[in-house]
């Protein structure tokens, strides 16, 4: 068998799968097909399931620091007039104290493959990224609202601890992405 070979066939291999409790020791692809999202499990945190399933979170070992990644059914404005499905409703389900709405960004939409590291942009959805804190802790994270889930990712940690896992997080964010079809829970046209 050729060089060239064996490296496509290594590359076409499923993305081994991560038991909850796990600490992975290389960034492994993930995907959460009920929440609708795919994103890189980095190396050195743990990684747990949310117990109602919307989502996961990552703990850092050493450090009090969380990544979450999870969608939830999306709750009424209460705004007439105000569609639920917009960013103008995510803000205001966002807004409290020590929330700062940031920018308007791109959050790819992302088809999957017959394995978890094959995937395929198809596309970007608008989202809202923000930032805050309040009683010694700091967060930064990026929202939107498609398939009628707000879905959202957020890193939350101690302030000492913020900016030595600012990088973990924007390497986690810049590999998220929103399934196509959303989730089995948001199937937005079905799968």
């Amino acid at each position: 068998m050729s060089l060239a070979a064996i490296i496509l066939a290594l590359t076409l291999q499923p993305a081994p799968a991560v038991e909850p409790g796990a600490v992975p020791e290389r960034a492994l692809p993930y995907i959460h097909e009920a929440g609708g999202f795919a994103l890189t499990l980095p190396a050195g945190w743990r990684y747990l399931p949310l117990e109602d399933g919307s989502g996961i979170a990552l703990l850092h070992d050493t450090l009090d620091a969380r990544i979450e990644a999870f969608a939830v059914a999306v709750e009424p404005s209460g705004v007439p007039g105000l569609p639920d499905d917009t960013l103008d409703a995510l803000i205001l389900r966002l807004d409290g104290p020590g929330f700062r709405r940031g920018a308007h960004v791109r959050v790819p939409l992302v088809v999957t493959g017959s394995s978890v590291s094959d995937r395929q942009q198809a596309g970007d959805v608008e989202a809202l990224s923000y930032t805050g804190g309040d009683a010694g802790r700091r967060w930064t994270g990026v929202a939107t609202t498609r398939c009628g889930a707000d879905i959202m990712l957020t890193l939350e940690a101690e302030a000492e601890a913020f900016q030595a896992v600012q990088p973990v997080f924007d390497g986690v964010r810049a590999s998220w992405g929103l399934l196509l079809a959303g989730g089995d829970e948001f199937p937005c046209g079905g799968r």
